[in-house]
């Protein structure tokens, strides 16, 4: 049979075997959201989802991954039905349990999937968390290049067909990606480019491009649809392109934070 790749998969004796080869633990965290009128409220954690099981599955020796959280920090999309909002501090304490529960049974390298925007910030403080609480490595980052185009960076910028803001949320690329991994949750006739979102010097809504500024609004206050790029020019191809390198990064990126060492710490008092 076959390794699993799923920690809820195996056996409590299979999970004291894996202690000892120490894969990296995954937790994705994702949310329920508007994505526009075109596509699902599921987007995020099928992106999300969708990139990690995949590099599970090529590399189960080098990791496994916990089942998803599936809601996010959210409530600045409540003005659109359907979005399901957990509170800043819920969120922090229930994904540092999640974590630090994996790490008290002895795994030393867990690494959160962030799959939400709102939640980058909440995720690095999940993995402040947990290495204080528990001393073990513990990192956030974000394979949505949505969020973070880093691991899918030079493939956007070569092959996006939509200009500055057209990447940002339920834009060319999450509708791409949806189309790739989830053609039947999206409705092309019903996508749309809404570009409300500011686009100034030190600010700006698009991934592909730095912002000095982070900062959120209410969505509706600036996205009449749910959608804050270009939906229309997005295609299953420029998707599976994206999604194929994300997958391919995210697993070097995952066998190099294998390797970081627990040093002692000094206490210089």
């Amino acid at each position: 049979m076959a390794r699993s790749w799923r920690y809820d998969e195996h056996t409590w004796p299979e999970i004291k075997e894996r202690i000892t080869e120490q894969p990296v633990v995954v937790l994705p965290i994702g949310a329920v959201e508007d994505h526009g009128r075109h596509m699902a409220l599921n987007t995020d954690n099928v992106i999300l989802e969708g990139i990690v099981h995949a590099a599970a599955q090529r590399a189960p020796d080098d990791m496994i991954v916990l089942p998803t959280i599936p809601y996010g920090f959210d409530e600045h999309h409540m003005d659109f039905p359907g979005t399901i909002s957990i509170g800043l501090h819920t969120l922090v304490d229930f994904a540092s349990d999640v974590a630090i529960s994996v790490a008290r049974h002895g795994f030393t390298h867990i690494l959160i999937a962030n799959g939400h925007g709102s939640n980058h910030a909440i995720c690095d403080l999940v993995a402040r968390n947990v290495v204080i609480a528990t001393g073990v490595i513990c990192a956030s980052m974000s394979p949505n290049a949505a969020i973070d185009p880093t691991l899918a960076q030079d493939v956007i910028a070569a092959e996006r067909r939509s200009g500055m803001g057209g990447i940002a949320h339920a834009c060319e690329y999450e509708t791409s990606m949806m189309l790739y991994l989830r053609p039947d949750l999206v409705d092309m006739a019903l996508a749309e480019a809404d570009f409300g979102q500011l686009t100034l010097k030190y600010f700006n809504w698009d991934h592909g491009e730095p912002s000095v500024l982070s900062w959120q609004d209410w969505w509706s206050r600036f996205s009449r649809s749910g959608v804050a790029g270009d939906a229309t020019v997005a295609t299953a191809t420029f998707g599976e392109r994206c999604f194929a390198v994300t997958v391919e990064r995210f697993i070097e990126l995952v066998r190099e934070f294998r390797t970081i060492q627990i040093k002692p710490r000094t206490d210089h008092h």
